[in-house]
Parts: structure tokens; C-alpha cells; sequence
């Protein structure tokens, strides 16, 4: 069975190069790899780049030797079952999967399958991806990761190269020729091929929701969406582990797009898993939060329509912004780094948490449902993977906050502007208005009007800083105004801000931000999707133009 094609990225094909667009929701489960990333060359190899590494390990307490889930020697005996998502074990709901000396290998997960039966065997004829369709990066020669969630297997080969296998799902398939692809990418996943770009040690993980998998998500206000044909994304933690970065196969190939972290960015991650398009992450000091986040749910895809201000049942409209990041309770004992969420239903409660740890001096895991408020401690006899988690004591970094100040102007009527805390990957912002040169306020505080915004699709491949090298993030924003600005103290900017926003409960714009400049106009009523029609501009839009401080 081949991949169903995303729904939206047909339409976006449809609509040619210039249009945004992307995926819709899906089923996922997804694998955690610990330890460091570094940045390096596009031609150098990963094993090229942990050599590198050696030389910066001392300089951090996340130490590859401390921190990487991969293979030993002592590990060739394949498992009775898998339990965890790691470099070289995974499952989804029909297969273990697990990766020995560089091949892939396979059994029925009798977990989720009770009396399945079957023995571990190579998938397809090598263990390795092959097939006519390696045409950007060809056989790979090792297999060093892998990762495993709904229908999709992905492998990683020691060149860092992405190798997308469909279907393992797919009986028929899987215990036969298994088919293997290396395109990825803008346009239509028949792209260049993804690349590690750096070690992939703090962790990655794919993650598929599908329309036979989990098959819909609730949005905030509890509205039921369908994920479409479904969506398919890579996640992975940055290298510092604050910043989380994810890839669509429809996307262009690159590692230019962010998740905002937990604790506005400033949660220090240690491991990775994602399940139907919801991540785990797990600090130093054992600190786990989950947050269902994907290019649909988040607001991206410009072929879908969003509201952030629509209040209960709203049909196709996607209430925004996206479900926050949740603490997950600490255990009653302590763990360790290993962690693992896997999807076993529909619906955004249809995921289990699990993470390895010890109660009482007995070693074994400690597992969930995602909403559950507690943990139940499962017993095993396997010896601990890695160290139990004590703390690392640094304080958390300041959020990366950027101060603006401009114009909010609809025609000739226009009022100051001033956002303190623009993070490009954190929303929302604080806005504050000036009327000649005056703070407005309520009650004796500033007026504050929250700026939310989200990033939407380009079609080019960036580099993944290029906010840092002051290239354009291409965004959608939207100012919500308070019900009561006749609440305002002063006359004279009561006057002036109800006669521009009186009436207006969201202002919704679209356009460009750098880290020097922001311009945003409003978006008109000719755009057929993004928000519904009774948010749109008519007659003269707003426009907001800032400039950093």
C-alpha cells in the first residue's frame, strides 16, 4: 500500500509554487535519542561530526558517552519485546522493529497484537533501505538509527541521510519487499532528500497520524477535527535542547521550522519522543511535559481556516492558538532520560507515557495515559539503560524576547505601538499602545493586547538560523482587542483608540518579521482560507509595521 497524499498538499499543487500550504493531521508515535548535537558542514558525516564532538564533550555535562541510546556489542541478542523508542528499538501498533549492526529487523508487536505470532527476521532482502527509488542518496551502506510510528519507518544512515519506508503497516509488505524512498521535500515529497545536518544525538523522532490511526484531534475549545490524509512529520531537539525543530515530507528539506518549548522556550530538554503529532520531553532534573503540536493544529497551513477568537462548536474553523505545553506529574520514584509516547486509539487521549526509572531499589517503568494524574510503576527485569536523572542545577535562560515599537494604522487613524517581548518562535506578544507619547491605560495599567502569531509556508529551503541571519520568517498574526476600551482613563486616547479599534475584537494580519522589522496587513476579504470571512478586512485594512528597538 503506498502513502495517501495529504489532502491540503494536493489542493496546494493545485494552487501552484506561490500558494502556502501543507499536511493535515495524524497518528504518531516516535523514538527518543539522548544526548548532544553540534553544528556541522553539510558534506561532513555524522560519524565525521561525533568525532568533532569528543573534542567539545568536557565542556558539557550531556556527554555522548553518558547520554547516547545506541547499539553495544552486548546488546546483539534481539528482544522478547520493545518496550521503549530509542536509536535502535521502536514499534508501532502491528511491528517491533530494532536495528543490530546496521540492519533493520522485524517482529510482530505482541503488545498491542495479543497472540501474534512470529520471529524476528531482515526486513525486505538486506535489512537495509534499498530499491529503485534511493535516487538522491542511494543504498545506504549502515543503518545507525531508526525511528517507527503508524505506518511510517524512517532510518538513518551513518552518511546522515533520511530514508522514509512505507509501508510498516503493510503485512504484505513487510514480510516481503518493503518499499523504501529518499525523497522528501518541496515539491509534492518528491524533493531533494533530508539530511541530518547534525548529530542527532539529544533525539529524534517521526511521528504519522493517519486517518485509520488516530483520525482526529481536538482543538482547544474541544471542537473534533479530522487529520485528512493525514500528517507526517520529523521532530528533533536542537542542540542546546531548548529549541525544538520538525519537517513535513511536503515541506521544503531543511530544519528552518520551530516548536516553542516548554516554559516559553526556556526548558532545557534532555530526550525527545512524539506520538500522533504529540511531543514528550523529559529535563535533567526528570521535569516531563507533553504539547500536541503540528503544521495543521499549529495554525500554518494557509489551505485551512483558524479563529482565534471563535468560542465552541465552529465546524472546520480551527480554534487557535495551539493546545499549550502540559506538566505531566513528577513519579513517586526516580528516572532515567529513556521516555516514550505511543498512540494506541483516536482522539488527542489516545497516548501512553511511559518512562524508565526505580521505585523502592526495583528497576522498571513508570507509565500513563497522557490526561491520568498519576503513574502506575511496572516492575521489569532489565537493568537500567543509562544514569537516574538528578538535576544539572543550571538556572533556566532568559527567553529570547525581542522589544519593537511602531504604528498600528488603518487609513489616516493610526496610534503608537510598542511590543517588548516579540519572540519569533514563542508566541503571543504583549502590545501597548502610545497616543501623543503617552502610555494608555486601563485602570491605571497599561492597556496590554496580546499579539499572537504563527509561522506559515514558504517553498524555499532555509538555513536553520536564518532568523539570526535576518532573513524573513513569513507569519500570520492577530491582535485581539479588549470588549471594554471605554474603560480606558484618559479622554482624549480613549477617543482615539475606540474611533480605530472600537468594534473590532481581532485585527488578523499577515506578512513578514527580521529581527529588525515587522510589516503586517490585515488579511482582505478576498482570501479564500486562513480565518472566516466575518474577520476579514473590508473596506481599508490595518496595517502594523515595527521596527526593533
Amino acid at each position: 500500500m503506498s502513502r495517501l497524499l495529504p489532502l491540503a498538499a494536493l489542493a496546494l499543487l493545485a494552487c501552484g509554487p506561490a500558494s502556502d500550504g501543507g499536511t493535515a493531521d495524524v497518528d504518531a508515535d516516535a523514538v527518543g535519542l539522548d544526548a548532544l548535537e553540534h553544528d556541522v558542514p553539510a558534506d561532513t558525516t555524522i560519524a565525521d561530526a561525533d568525532a568533532d564532538a569528543d573534542a567539545d564533550a568536557d565542556a558539557d555535562t550531556d556527554s555522548d558517552a553518558d547520554a547516547l541510546d545506541t547499539w553495544r556489542p552486548e546488546d546483539t541478542a534481539l528482544p522478547d519485546r520493545v518496550l521503549f523508542r530509542t536509536a535502535t528499538e521502536s514499534f508501532n501498533q502491528r511491528y517491533f522493529v530494532a536495528l543490530r549492526e546496521g540492519r533493520i529487523w522485524v517482529k510482530p508487536n505482541t503488545d498491542a497484537r495479543p497472540g501474534a505470532t512470529g520471529a524476528w527476521h531482515l526486513l525486505g532482502a538486506s535489512g537495509r533501505p534499498e530499491g529503485s527509488n534511493l535516487v538522491n542518496f542511494g543504498p545506504p551502506t549502515e543503518i545507525v538509527a531508526l525511528s517507527a510510528d503508524g505506518i511510517h519507518l524512517h532510518a538513518l544512515s551513518d552518511a546522515g541521510a533520511f530514508y522514509r519506508g512505507d509501508d510498516l503497516t503493510n503485512a504484505f509488505l513487510v514480510e516481503g519487499t518493503f518499499n523504501w524512498t529518499d525523497r522528501w521535500g518541496w515539491p509534492a515529497a518528491q524533493g531533494p532528500g533530508l539530511r541530518a545536518d547534525w548529530p542527532t544525538a539529544r533525539g529524534w523522532s517521526v511521528s504519522d497520524s493517519h486517518p485509520l490511526g488516530v483520525g482526529r484531534y481536538q482543538d482547544r475549545d474541544g471542537t473534533t477535527h479530522s487529520v485528512g490524509m493525514g500528517v507526517a512529520h520529523l521532530y528533533r531537539l536542537g542542540p542546546e535542547g531548548r529549541r525544538i525543530y520538525f519537517n513535513d515530507w511536503w515541506l521544503p528539506a531543511d530544519w528552518s521550522r520551530q516548536i516553542c518549548g516548554p516554559e516559553r522556550g526556556t526548558f532545557t530538554a534532555v530526550n525527545l519522543s512524539v506520538s500522533a503529532s504529540t511531543l514528550f520531553v523529559i529535563d535533567a532534573a526528570g521535569a516531563m511535559y507533553t504539547r500536541l503540536y503540528d503544521f495543521d493544529t499549529g495554525g500554518e497551513n494557509t489551505l485551512l481556516t483558524y479563529s482565534y477568537i471563535i468560542d465552541g462548536p465552529s465546524g472546520t474553523t480551527r480554534k487557535l492558538p495551539a493546545e499549550d505545553w502540559r506538566r505531566q506529574p513528577d513519579v513517586d520514584g526516580r528516572v532515567t532520560r529513556r521516555i516514550t509516547i505511543f498512540q494506541d486509539g483516536q482522539g488527542n487521549a489516545a497516548r501512553v507515557l511511559r518512562v524508565e526509572g526505580r521505585r523502592d531499589d526495583v528497576d522498571g517503568y513508570f507509565e500513563k495515559r497522557i490526561f491520568d494524574d498519576g503513574w502506575a510503576f511496572v516492575p521489569t527485569s532489565t537493568p537500567l539503560s543509562g544514569p537516574l536523572l538528578d538535576g544539572d542545577g543550571a538556572p533556566a535562560p532568559a527567553p529570547d524576547d525581542h522589544a519593537y515599537a511602531g504604528t498600528l494604522a488603518r487609513g489616516a487613524a493610526s496610534v503608537a505601538i510598542e511590543v517588548p517581548d516579540f519572540n519569533p518562535f514563542c508566541s503571543p506578544a504583549r502590545a501597548h499602545l502610545r497616543v501623543d507619547g503617552q502610555l494608555v491605560t486601563r485602570g491605571g495599567a497599561p492597556l496590554e493586547l496580546p499579539l499572537h502569531h504563527a509561522h506559515l509556508l514558504v517553498t524555499e529551503v532555509r538555513s536553520t538560523d536564518y532568523w539570526l541571519e535576518d532573513q524573513p520568517a513569513s507569519i500570520r498574526a492577530a491582535l485581539l482587542v479588549p470588549d471594554d476600551l471605554d474603560a480606558i482613563d484618559d479622554a482624549a486616547a480613549r477617543a482615539r483608540v475606540v474611533a480605530l479599534l472600537g468594534g473590532e475584537p481581532v485585527v488578523n494580519l499577515t506578512g513578514t518579521a527580521t529581527r529588525g522589522h515587522i510589516a503586517l496587513t490585515e488579511i482582505p476579504w478576498t482570501e479564500p482560507f486562513l480565518v472566516p470571512g466575518d474577520e476579514k478586512a473590508v473596506g481599508t485594512p490595518f496595517s502594523l509595521t515595527l521596527d526593533a528597538n
